[in-house]
């Protein structure tokens, strides 16, 4: 089992904008790429976040300057807590502290692995690992926070992919688990909009992410990350959607390039 918790706080940020203050939100995936970006920018705008990765040197890595304080007083802070979601033990003992703390308000899930292959010579394994950590980990997460998430009328985000909508050549494996993902969202939306819980699904085209280096190294094209969609753009979106008044809801958003890379 490997549950581990520090706490950044203190020091300032450029970012003014402090609207989430008071919050408390949980990130996984956050060590690098777009969860790292959304964690960061929940703390600079004021909010408390737990932020869940299984790399510990890339979770010390996390700068404590996204922790800001507040006009008001009240301080964003950066909670680097190393989890393995597959890990039965690890997320109960995870949910257990979240829950036991005063309160959990948004939950952003974009942790999770990747792998492509032809189906015909794929390895199943790959497929079960998949599973494993694309689905059955956020899946246990969000009912295991579920009840806090009531509590305070909470949000919910999936980060998912446009293989979520439209699967690819040499993708099922990947793909299955994100159209899994949608409907999953999708079903829970009408499950608990009445308990005042949002829920939205992002679907991501190509990002300017370690993954996506390794995945154009793969396909043996030249990565030009300046062509694809910014981490950081990504987090406004989250954030911006976060701000909107409680009685708006955006359930689903596309994002895309605006520039296509060769």
């Amino acid at each position: 089992m490997t549950y581990e918790r520090t706490t950044m706080t203190g020091g300032q940020s450029p970012v003014a904008v402090t609207r989430l203050a008071g919050r408390v939100a949980v990130v996984t995936g956050a060590t690098s790429g777009v969860g790292r970006a959304i964690a960061l920018r929940l703390a600079a705008a004021g909010a408390a976040v737990t932020a869940i990765g299984r790399d510990k040197t890339r979770l010390d890595a996390l700068p404590i300057a996204a922790a800001v304080a507040s006009p008001g007083g009240l301080a964003g802070q950066l909670n680097p807590t190393r989890v393995d979601l597959t890990d039965d033990e690890a997320r109960h003992a995870l949910v257990a502290g979240l829950l036991a703390g005063p309160r959990v308000d948004i939950l952003v899930h974009s942790a999770g692995g990747y792998s492509s292959g032809p189906l015909a010579s794929a390895p199943v394994g790959e497929l079960d690992a998949l599973y494993e950590a694309n689905v059955r980990g956020p899946y246990a997460l969000t009912q295991g926070l579920l009840p806090a998430l009531r509590a305070g009328g909470g949000d919910i985000v999936v980060i998912n992919s446009s293989q979520g909508v439209r699967a690819s050549e040499n993708a099922a494996q990947f793909a299955a688990t994100q159209h899994a993902m949608r409907a999953i969202t999708d079903s829970l939306r009408q499950e608990v909009n009445a308990d005042g819980i949002r829920v939205c699904s992002i679907h991501l085209g190509r990002t300017a992410t370690p993954r996506q280096e390794a995945i154009f190294a793969r396909e043996g094209r030249q990565y030009a990350p300046e062509l694809l969609i910014q981490p950081q753009d990504v987090a406004d979106v989250v954030v911006g959607m976060l701000f909107l008044p409680r009685g708006a809801e955006v359930t689903e958003i596309h994002l895309r390039p605006a520039k296509k890379s060769c």
